[in-house]
């Protein structure tokens, strides 16, 4: 399968001849941002985003942000637009909401607490107001202008760093490294990195995090599959966890929606050579419930290596 994450990862010939659209691509986004306006709310605003396009760890850090903000703010909200879901909403997501609606990664947010979809990030925004919000975290929007944020934090891979630097579609980033330098409040580098790389950065709060992945299946032979919009990172986290082997891994592409032919033939697979078939929380909660019973959903967590000190500076940053 075509791997675009690892497309963009180096420069080739190809990305090369991609440049003139990546200039016409900042142009319209440029002209995006002159045009539109922020809201302000009378709430605060937290932004959790990327500089590239494809999974950087958003959703994991979100819901630990979450756990942190929850012992100040005992009414927090997220607020995503449900990328993959037919819903516009506005829409609380509840227990009896279903992904082919909201998306997959609302349904993961929403089992830690209030979240709301909404493809219009203002509508969004005072739908959480009305239900006495008292702060809100939004999964991605860095690049969105629409609603006022009050801190933006920006998540880096620390393995990927920015590809091949280059901006859409010749390279991953969805705007130049440097003209984030000025907006951004924190940093959150995860995972391995190079102390180049980390030289190489102008942020103000730089802090750095890893992955945590929480499996106990007996087998420790594994087939393990994903939809992410980097698989390799999945992989990666499995392949450092001590005592397991992934004899199998098969790819998909991000939000993929599985059709029930696929996880049956990936069960008997598994069943064929004894192995134990597992795959992300975001991709288990699109399969079906029939079916759920032969997958092991890996749990995939985020600690911060200084976790007293990035609370401190959101809190302090959010007071000012």
């Amino acid at each position: 399968m075509f791997n675009i994450s690892r497309f963009w990862n180096k420069t080739n010939l190809l990305n090369l001849t991609l440049i003139p659209l990546s200039y016409i691509y900042y142009f319209i986004y440029s002209i995006y941002r002159i045009l539109k306006q922020e809201k302000k709310l009378s709430i605060p605003v937290i932004c959790i985003g990327n500089l590239t396009l494809g999974g950087a760890g958003k959703t994991p850090v979100t819901i630990k942000l979450r756990q942190m903000i929850s012992k100040k703010f005992k009414n927090t909200f997220v607020l995503t637009r449900g990328y993959g879901g037919r819903l516009k909403g506005p829409k609380i997501v509840s227990k009896n909401s279903k992904y082919i609606d909201v998306g997959d990664e609302s349904l993961i947010h929403y089992l830690h607490g209030n979240t709301c979809v909404s493809k219009n990030k203002i509508s969004g925004a005072e739908l959480c107001v009305s239900n006495k919000a008292e702060i809100i975290l939004m999964d991605d929007g860095l690049q969105s202008i629409d609603i006022k944020k009050n801190l933006r934090i920006i998540i880096i891979d620390g393995e990927y760093e920015f590809g091949n630097n280059l901006l859409f579609p010749a390279g991953p980033l969805r705007q130049s490294v440097p003209s984030t330098y000025h907006n951004t409040d924190i940093a959150v580098i995860i995972g391995d990195f190079r102390k180049e790389f980390i030289k190489s950065l102008r942020y103000k709060n730089i802090f750095f995090a890893t992955k945590k992945i929480k499996i106990k299946c007996k087998n420790k032979n594994l087939y393990a599959f994903s939809g992410l919009g980097n698989n390799l990172n999945f992989y990666n986290s499995l392949k450092k966890k001590y005592n397991y082997k992934i004899v199998k891994f098969k790819e998909f592409k991000d939000h993929h929606s599985y059709k029930d032919s696929e996880i049956g033939e990936m069960i008997s697979e598994a069943n064929k050579f004894g192995l134990q078939l597992v795959c992300t929380e975001k991709d288990y909660v699109k399969i079906n419930k029939k079916l759920r019973g032969k997958i092991y959903p890996v749990k995939m967590e985020i600690e911060f290596l200084d976790e007293k000190e990035i609370y401190k500076k959101i809190l302090q940053i959010l007071a000012n």
